[in-house]
């Protein structure tokens, strides 16, 4: 009895110093307040995401934990922010393709590296996106929304909310054999006021910030991103099912530390974050709201970088695909 008691303290204390499970209460960024910098205004799906985490990581590790907005310059002011903080793990860029794989291709010239100037720590999430019209434009199905476009080249406008966006939807024109004309905004909220307004028609989005306005038919969604179809959106068909053979695109985002800072203070924090995304608090609630939660190794993030840049840049050339 007193051999086993003894093996489970020493069990218990190994669990505790392991890097995968943080002793509750410290702080795994250091003495100074974490920032999740997000390069969207809030109300976004990234920033409730964000919002979820910071809470959680205040509450399992106590100190202070919280989002900033820096939206602006299609994520390359948030980007340039962190590349310029302290290497100490307290600021960390709430990175997506339009920062990392996109911008780097679509632009000619960028004030920041991703690969140089940033360190991974994990990836928080994967969304799929959702194709909706505005309620004025009389069509139901994806095949009808083509055939008006066909009809009237460049005549359809579609909002992004960044180069994500922008590249998601010009590659689906370009899978349609259709033209639309881009209408660039600041961020989700920004889109979905465009589409109720008649100031765009279209656009290729992540559901949160159109949720409520499909649920009350205000919007109208004709089809989503990925291989299968939303849970949330069960009648909803993907694009292929739809009619847009071989797409499937979803929109990743990751955290990002300043380059230099040290690999034990990017462990801690990969721990950290992991664990505060696999809580079931957080995970029922971003999966209620259409976000997958999903952490990573920082090396597997680092090599997703690596690959999508690889593809976007020969779909970007095969579709003549440029920042608009």
């Amino acid at each position: 009895m007193h051999l086993r008691r003894a093996l489970q303290r020493l069990t218990l204390a190994a669990i505790a110093l392991s890097p995968a499970f943080p002793v509750a209460h410290a702080q795994p960024w250091g003495a100074r307040p974490l920032k999740l910098v997000a390069p969207v205004p809030p109300g976004s799906g990234l920033d409730i995401t964000l919002r979820l985490l910071a809470d959680k990581l205040h509450a399992e590790h106590g100190g202070t934990a919280i989002v900033e907005n820096r939206p602006g310059a299609d994520g390359i002011v948030a980007a340039q922010h962190v590349a310029a903080a302290a290497p100490d793990g307290a600021t960390l860029l709430a990175g997506s393709p339009a920062q990392m794989t996109i911008n780097p291709v679509l632009r000619e010239r960028l004030a920041y590296d991703p690969v140089r100037d940033f360190a991974p720590v994990t990836l928080i999430s994967r969304v799929p996106l959702v194709l909706v019209v505005a309620p004025a434009l009389d069509v139901g199905t994806l095949r009808e929304l083509v055939a008006l476009a066909q009809r009237k080249p460049r005549e359809l406008h579609y909002g992004s909310a960044s180069s994500t966006f922008l590249f998601a939807t010009e590659l689906f024109a370009h899978r349609a054999g259709i033209a639309l004309s881009h209408v660039p905004y600041n961020g989700g909220p920004p889109v979905v006021q465009a589409l109720l307004a008649g100031d765009v028609q279209v656009a290729l989005i992540n559901l949160p910030p159109v949720q409520a306005h499909l649920a009350s038919g205000r919007l109208r969604a004709l089809a989503v991103t990925g291989t299968t179809r939303d849970p949330l959106l069960p009648d909803v068909p993907t694009l292929a099912e739809a009619g847009v053979a071989g797409y499937d695109f979803s929109v990743w985002v990751g955290l990002f530390a300043p380059a230099a800072t040290p690999p034990e203070t990017i462990a801690r924090l990969n721990a950290a974050i992991a664990g505060a995304l696999a809580s079931p608090d957080v995970r029922d609630r971003l999966l209620a709201a259409g976000i997958m939660p999903v952490a990573s190794t920082p090396e597997a993030l680092a090599e997703l970088v690596r690959q999508e840049r690889l593809s976007i840049e020969a779909v970007a050339r095969s579709a003549n695909i440029t920042a608009k």
